[in-house]
């Protein structure tokens, strides 16, 4: 039956699988439009923080890869900060950390996820719901991009953050990971262990982006 939550249609699959094997094989292009993707994503950006929360998440992903600012790997302290802050039950420092984070990477699903937490323990409840519709619509664009119940249905993703995320969403833990290549495609094969029953499964993610983004740091040609 899939994870909970899941809730992707075929047709809708097949249509950001197609988007997504564009941008991999055509460096910046978009379905049917120019390739301005870093236009693109501070465009959206900018109609989310004016309240406008129908965009498309997808794009506002794939977007960001394109960016300066897009580093998968890279430590950042604020993320480390809004953790600790919210682990801790500082809420104002969790908002702030969260919103510094947000300011270089609008697509990190931590930081809205502790800022939803935050504006609510805070009673802001306008700011809490924004970042929860946000939210959702970032995680959705994961989910109707694949199952992740094999290679060929991988769960595409920009970065490990995002993998964890939903795997902690869903209730489940890594238990084990191992890398593949299919047909010029990286993915990660995760076996992942409901963390109340102990259940086992393995789930598959999408690495190209932050994959062909090392290689290119490493001077490889990506492929």
């Amino acid at each position: 039956m899939g994870l909970p939550m899941m809730r992707a249609l075929a047709w809708g699959r097949a249509f950001l699988l197609s988007c997504f094997m564009m941008l991999l094989h055509q460096g910046t292009a978009f379905c049917g439009e120019k390739p301005e993707p870093v236009k693109d994503y501070h465009a959206l950006v900018k109609q989310l923080k004016s309240g406008d929360t129908s965009i498309d998440y997808a794009r506002l992903r794939f977007s960001f890869t394109k960016t300066k600012e897009y580093n998968p790997y890279s430590p950042d302290g604020e993320r480390d900060a809004m953790f600790e802050a919210l682990n801790g039950e500082n809420f104002d420092a969790a908002v702030k950390h969260a919103q510094a984070v947000l300011e270089k990477n609008y697509v990190d699903l931590d930081a809205h996820f502790i800022s939803r937490i935050g504006y609510r323990e805070l009673k802001n409840p306008e700011k809490s719901v924004f970042h929860s519709t946000v939210l959702k619509g970032l995680m959705d664009s994961i989910y109707e991009s694949g199952d992740g119940q094999a290679p060929e249905s991988a769960f595409v993703v920009i970065s490990t953050s995002e993998e964890y995320f939903l795997l902690r969403m869903n209730g489940f833990r890594s238990v084990a990971q191992k890398g593949l290549e299919r047909e010029g495609l990286t993915f990660d094969e995760l076996e992942v262990e409901k963390v109340k029953t102990g259940e086992k499964r393995k789930l598959y993610f999408n690495v190209d982006f932050p994959f062909r983004w090392l290689k290119s740091q490493m001077g490889t040609p990506p492929h």
